[in-house]
């Protein structure tokens, strides 16, 4: 088995002529192709795509590469950085929005807003819908984070299976 990472977008027949040139192997190969990664649009396959291809005689090797051992770790480790890296990006997200809510909150608190709303009853009513969309913000960013983790912990469970189906 082998791969390859689409550099620029394609199609099936582009793809093709590129992997396995003119032969009449070339459709059994774009088949073959197709069941590998039947998650893919062949109609327009975007730059950035990885795509397992069939080793089978007529398929030009320099195109791809072979997806045992070091290669597919290697894939596995920059997909598991990327994922790590991503996470921690919306993880630090999440402090900075709750070090700012903590400061509205603060001055919130503060005498001149308390003086503010017994002078003005109107204002209570908009504080605690104010405070009653943080509290739901607050909930829902528990929520995602939840929904963050158990994608990640997805996402490198099937990496692992993969790697046991390439061998």
């Amino acid at each position: 088995m082998r791969m390859i990472v689409i550099k620029q977008s394609t199609d099936l027949q582009a793809l093709g002529m590129r992997l396995f040139g003119v032969t009449e192997r070339n459709d059994n190969g774009l088949q073959h192709l197709q069941r590998l990664n039947p998650h893919i649009d062949f109609k327009k396959i975007e730059a950035g795509t990885v795509l397992l291809v069939p080793d089978q005689p007529g398929l030009k090797k320099g195109e791809t590469t072979s997806v045992s051992g070091m290669v597919f770790d290697e894939f596995r480790a920059q997909v598991s950085d990327s994922i790590d890296a991503s996470a921690t990006r919306v993880r630090e997200g999440f402090a900075r929005l709750a070090d700012e809510r903590q400061e509205i909150n603060g001055v919130l608190k503060s005498a001149a807003i308390k003086r503010l709303l017994e002078a003005d009853p109107d204002l209570k009513p908009q504080l605690e819908a104010a405070l009653q969309i943080f509290k739901q913000d607050q909930q829902d960013t528990k929520d995602i984070e939840k929904t963050l983790k158990t994608l990640q912990q997805d996402a490198l469970a099937q990496l692992i299976e993969v790697g046991k189906l390439l061998g």
